[in-house]
Formats: structure tokens, C-alpha cells, sequence
């Protein structure tokens, strides 16, 4: 069993372009269920939908965390929100000589938090 977790957004195709700047790929968009899109990263994949009175969008509540196997990821991560002007915060959880780790905090056209966790610095 997989989780395909549907997000319901104002524009699908805004929020795809937002998640391809960070490495995702088109994984699905087809004539069979016209305007629904799923975008994948390794293994996650998520679907998006334009959200209607039925299935109303929501932002509040849902937080995306992806985990970042490098810092040189997450440098990447803060570069493309620079680059590409994105709103984003670096939040520093530190323990002395234990860990460090840069969690960059950015969020989607939708309005929904994407937390991208790099590694252990230390």
C-alpha cells in the first residue's frame, strides 16, 4: 500500500511549476480525470487538484516536510528560492555538539507550508 496524498489548490498548474523548481517531476496529467495533476519525487507522489464548493482548497493544518539527504541540497533548496525570489526562512534547530540541522521554510502558491529538512551539519 502507498499514501498518494491529493492536495486541493487555486491553480494546479501554479502549484505544480512551484514543486518542479524543487526537483519534482510530472508523473501524471491525462484526458481520463481532465484537470487533476500528480507530480513525484522518488517515491512520493502527490496529486493536485483545482479545488471546488465540494472540495474546498485549504492551506491551514497541513504541513509538507520532505527530508534532504545533503547540505549541498539544502544550499540548493535555499538558492532556488532566492534565485526564483520565493518567500522562504531558514530555521536554524540547533543542540550544542550534538546537531544542527537547517530546516527552509517556503510556501506554495496554495499557501501551504513546505518544510525541506536538510541533514545533521555537525
Amino acid at each position: 500500500m502507498q499514501l498518494h496524498p491529493i492536495m486541493y489548490v487555486p491553480d494546479q498548474y501554479a502549484e505544480r511549476e512551484f514543486y518542479e523548481r524543487f526537483g519534482f517531476e510530472r508523473h501524471y496529467e491525462g484526458d481520463e480525470f481532465p484537470g487533476f495533476l500528480a507530480i513525484r519525487n522518488g517515491d512520493a507522489i502527490i496529486g493536485l487538484q483545482r479545488g471546488t464548493s465540494e472540495h474546498p482548497v485549504y492551506a491551514e493544518g497541513l504541513r509538507w516536510q520532505f527530508e534532504v539527504a545533503t547540505i549541498k541540497e539544502i544550499d540548493e533548496v535555499i538558492a532556488t528560492c532566492t534565485t526564483d525570489n520565493l518567500d522562504h526562512e531558514v530555521h536554524v534547530e540547533e543542540d550544542g555538539v550534538r546537531f544542527r540541522t537547517r530546516c527552509v521554510i517556503v510556501r506554495s502558491p496554495a499557501g501551504v507550508a513546505v518544510w525541506f529538512e536538510g541533514p545533521n551539519e555537525l
